[in-house]
């Protein structure tokens, strides 16, 4: 650390004419080219802030009843293999329901708008339906660890594609969004058709006697291989409809999925049994390998927390007042099949050292201040954590460290590897330029 003192009569004026060009410049480079020579004069400046940051895994995240779904398999030659299957009810269109005498199944289809894919976009991937033989429990099955038990050899549907997330679809005589259709088949059919009719008088009826459905995707064929498709549940798009007659008349029926139906993820990192050593290694508690690489991952899967052991002590012999503090993050393995997050974000960490689920002073500030948006140019992520670092100094803060996730990480499938605190070419660092006050 270099502190410059300065004369204490001009302290004051040059502090506010410091600060106030602080608050509109944007520190665009990385190292020493943050600071100008002009600004050495009367700034100091420090890059050596000692950091500690390891990646440890996450139990599971909250998936209940979402207007997003994550549905695939996917086999990352770093983090392993990543199973998303996803369970919910289906409700009548009416109540009562009624199917006509001697109603005959011709076919049905699942209907699934899809808005994003993550991944092996370029092979195929194949989803199969199956039928629950477990109730959904609001109470019970909240978060991703949870799962509940289908018909693993009945299969009621099946679909191979191709995941292009902005390839259109057609259907019933229109375009419309980009969305599975995936066909079911007669034992689905049959086995609604034939049901009394006293589980058709209400929606409670019917769910105590078809309890929903379950999507799952087959395994991949290998490393590198398998994608992620982001699902979204709204009413009228996502439905099933099914065609049937009743001797020579043809009719139609919609089930609803949609914000009525109890529904849930289940995402499964296989104990990451297949991912890298130097991965696995750190989520098992070897937080010294955290120096060279980061780990950060969606769907329950994996954050970084982040440590600065010398903050507090960095101003016990003199009065600092932080002018800009801003920590840069930078993709270490760049990859063009799991390409990076958008953004990422950072939590305070609670003196329990769980996440602490309100915002950091500076991301008050709003998205333009705080940042955290992926830079294509470098391959950097960069935060301002001013009002962060001051209020650590003043005491106003206690600084039981920061995780580092990815947002949405229920419904998003992404994933990043980052530099660590000694890694040669792809650093965590902290640039601070700071005013010393006599």
């Amino acid at each position: 650390m270099k502190a410059f003192r300065i004369p204490q009569r001009i302290t004051l004026f040059l502090f506010i004419i410091l600060a106030a060009v602080a608050c509109k410049k944007d520190l665009e480079t990385i190292g020493l080219d943050l600071v100008s020579p002009g600004d050495l004069i009367s700034l100091g400046y420090s890059d050596t802030l000692s950091i500690e940051a390891f990646s440890v895994g996450e139990d599971s995240v909250r998936t209940l009843n979402l207007s997003y779904a994550v549905v695939g398999s996917m086999n990352d030659p770093v983090f392993g293999r990543t199973d998303a299957e996803w369970y919910s009810q289906i409700r009548l269109a009416e109540e009562p329901t009624e199917f006509g005498t001697n109603p005959v199944f011709d076919s049905a289809f699942l209907i699934m708008p899809f808005s994003d894919a993550y991944g092996d976009t370029l092979s195929n991937m194949t989803v199969k339906v199956y039928s629950l033989t477990e109730d959904i429990i609001d109470s019970v099955h909240i978060y991703s660890n949870h799962s509940v038990t289908y018909d693993v050899n009945t299969p009621i549907g099946e679909l191979t594609f191709t995941p292009r997330a902005h390839d259109s679809s057609y259907y019933s005589g229109a375009t419309h969004a980009p969305a599975l259709r995936i066909p079911l088949n007669q034992a689905f059919g049959q086995k609604i058709l034939s049901a009394d009719t006293s589980y058709l008088a209400t929606n409670d009826d019917f769910i105590e006697f078809y309890k929903g459905l379950a999507m799952v995707a087959e395994q991949p064929g290998g490393v590198g291989k398998g994608a992620m498709l982001k699902l979204t549940v709204s009413a009228g798009s996502s439905k099933i409809l099914m065609y049937y007659h009743n001797s020579t008349d043809t009719t139609s029926y919609t089930f609803g999925i949609n914000s009525d139906c109890s529904r849930f993820n289940h995402f499964d990192h296989m104990s990451y049994s297949g991912a890298s050593p130097i991965l696995t290694q750190q989520i098992q508690g070897d937080s010294a390998i955290g120096e060279q690489f980061l780990f950060v991952q969606t769907m329950g899967g994996i954050r970084v927390k982040l440590k600065f052991p010398g903050l507090k002590q960095w101003s016990n012999s003199q009065k600092i007042l932080i002018n800009d503090a801003q920590l840069i993050v930078k993709d270490a393995l760049p990859s063009s099949v799991f390409t990076p997050p958008a953004s990422l974000f950072l939590y305070p960490v609670a003196s329990d050292g769980t996440l602490y689920p309100y915002q950091l002073p500076d991301a008050d500030e709003g998205s333009s201040y705080f940042d955290g948006t992926y830079n294509s140019t470098n391959g950097t992520y960069r935060f301002r954590l001013s009002h962060y670092v001051q209020q650590v100094l003043n005491g106003q803060q206690t600084d039981y460290g920061l995780f580092l996730v990815i947002p949405a990480a229920s419904v998003n499938s992404s994933r990043i590897v980052l530099g660590g605190p000694k890694n040669a070419g792809s650093a965590i660092k902290m640039y601070i330029k700071y005013t010393v006050v006599q």
